[in-house]
This record gives structure tokens, C-alpha cells and sequence, in this order.
């Protein structure tokens, strides 16, 4: 072969790497939009995967949205699901809009947004809840952000979020109250102040709710904590741990106002666990003497009889 046509061949091998190289930076958003409307829908995939890695911010939902389209024409369902989970994660008020998306698309999208929803709820409570612990004012808007999930129609259907609305609201208005307590008040100057008086006695706010944070609160001590067995119907499940979290919240007469699993121990068993609360008695807790509202977690463990 000569030097002039292998210099040809060079030129013609590099065109072509440049030309495969640069075809995904013509993809667009709108063409894979065209080729789903034409039931292209392994080649709208293949633009909408490519598109994914170099999105901007703004297109993330669109393109994630469309993939699920895809996916479900194909009848990937399982592939579907996950990625409605994924942007439930980022959004969980989202719904596609009617206009795009079809009565079937839209009714796997509910479905999924009934199993999602309620673990969604949870762990955005247990990141206002630490933001809390750690006196972030972020923990305010966070526990607004859960009240508004709790409005939602998917949610309200789950049992076990029934009792949640009140902790959260108390949380909520207990980081508002801190807040403003933080606010220094403006000094006044007073006839004949000597700046030598007895400051006021400290109220106790009877809305508060305390915590293990409150280092100067007595937690409440258990009377009458009976424990459900845990009688698993299939073997195989009596052979395994589960581990669980139960939030209780004790009133000032020792009751347990509200019960809620943090975390599922087992489907179940978790009704039976909070059922079983409604006759637990405790000794209040109490802050300078005082009984007060106190939020109590307890660990809740099933594991195999020995």
C-alpha cells in the first residue's frame, strides 16, 4: 500500500471516529419526543440514555419521564418502576401531565406512588427530625415539606401515617417557637434600672414536645408495656431477625398520645405493635418537676424463638 493511500484511508478512518464521536451531541429532547410519538420507542431509549449523563437540570424530569413512556411501551415494567421511584424521590408530588401521558400510564404511576409515597414521608421526617436534633433552622421547612405529603391523596390511604400529622405538626411549631426564642428582644430602658432585678421564673410551654436532646428533661419510665408475641405464619420468616423502630408520644399523664413506626418491622406485625400501644402506661416525664409531652423512639427487634 503507498504512504498516499494510507494518508487517504487515515483521513477517511478519522472522519468517521469524529463523525460516530459527535453524533450524540446532535440528540435532542425534542427528538426523542418524535420517534416515541412514532412508536420508535427503542431508538427514543437509546437518545433519551444518551441524553441522561448531559442533561441540564431543567430537562432531568422530561427526559426521566419520557424514558418511563418508553420502558412501558415496551412493557419493561419493572425497569418502569424504578424509574418513577427515582423521580418520586426527587419529587414526590409529581404526576404526568394528562395531556401526555395515558389513563394506563397514569394508573401505574399512581400505583407506584401508593407504595413509594409513605417510605418517601418517612425519611424525609427522619431528616427534619436530626435537622431538629441539631437545632438547623432547616428543620422548619422540612417539617413543612412533610405536612404537605401527608395532604396528599396517595398517602392519606396508608394506616400507618394516620397518627404522624400530630407529631409533625408539634415538631413543626416546636421549631418555630425555638426560633423566636432565639431572637434576642430589643433592651428597655427602665426608670431607676439598676440592671440588678431577678429575671422571671422560665414558663414551660405546655405544646412543646421533648426529646432525648433535651438533656434536662427526665425521659419517661415504661409501667405497663406489654409486647405483643411475634408468631410468624411461614417458617422461613420465623428464621430471620427484623429490626424496627417505634415512636411513641407520651403525654404529661403518662399515656401515649400517638404511636407510629419510624421504621416497619414487619408488615405483619407493625399494626399489632401499635394496637398493643394504646395500653402501654408510663411515668411521665418531666423537666423542672414538671410532667411534660416527651417523643420516645424504642427499638423494636423479632427475632427467631429459641
Amino acid at each position: 500500500m503507498s504512504a498516499r493511500t494510507t494518508a487517504v484511508l487515515a483521513l477517511v478512518v478519522a472522519g468517521w471516529t469524529s463523525a460516530v464521536c459527535a453524533a450524540p451531541a446532535n440528540d435532542t429532547l425534542a427528538q426523542a419526543k418524535e420517534l416515541y410519538a412514532s412508536a420508535a420507542y427503542d431508538e427514543a431509549l437509546a437518545v433519551l440514555d444518551r441524553l441522561q449523563s448531559a442533561s441540564s437540570v431543567n430537562e432531568t424530569t422530561s427526559i426521566a419521564e419520557y424514558r418511563v413512556y418508553c420502558l412501558l411501551a415496551l412493557d419493561r415494567r419493572d425497569e418502569a418502576r424504578k424509574d418513577i421511584e427515582g423521580i418520586l424521590h426527587d419529587n414526590p408530588q409529581y404526576l404526568p401531565p394528562e395531556d401526555q401521558a395515558s389513563p394506563r400510564i397514569q394508573s401505574v404511576f399512581r400505583d407506584v406512588r401508593r407504595q413509594s409515597l409513605p417510605k418517601i414521608v418517612m425519611e424525609r421526617y427522619a431528616i427534619a427530625k436530626a435537622s431538629f436534633e441539631r437545632k438547623d433552622p432547616q428543620a422548619g421547612p422540612q417539617f413543612d415539606s412533610v405536612l404537605t405529603l401527608l395532604d396528599d391523596p396517595d398517602v392519606q390511604a396508608s394506616p400507618a401515617l394516620s397518627d404522624l400529622r400530630t407529631v409533625v405538626t408539634a415538631f413543626r411549631d416546636l421549631t418555630k417557637a425555638m426560633a423566636a426564642a432565639q431572637t434576642p428582644a430589643p433592651m428597655v430602658a427602665r426608670p431607676f434600672d439598676t440592671g440588678t432585678s431577678t429575671p422571671p421564673a422560665t414558663e414551660l410551654d405546655s405544646s412543646r414536645i421533648y426529646t432525648s436532646a433535651d438533656l434536662d428533661v427526665t425521659p419517661p419510665i415504661a409501667r405497663t408495656q406489654r409486647v405483643p408475641p411475634w408468631i410468624p405464619a411461614a417458617r422461613a420468616i420465623a428464621a430471620q431477625d427484623f429490626h424496627g423502630t417505634l415512636e411513641l408520644l407520651v403525654d404529661e399523664t403518662g399515656a401515649v398520645a400517638e404511636a407510629t413506626m419510624r421504621t416497619s418491622a414487619h408488615p405483619a406485625y407493625n399494626q399489632l405493635l401499635l394496637r398493643a400501644t394504646r395500653e402501654w402506661k408510663f411515668t411521665p416525664a418531666r423537666r423542672q418537676g414538671v410532667p411534660v409531652r416527651y417523643l420516645k423512639i424504642v427499638d423494636i427487634h423479632l427475632k427467631p424463638a429459641s
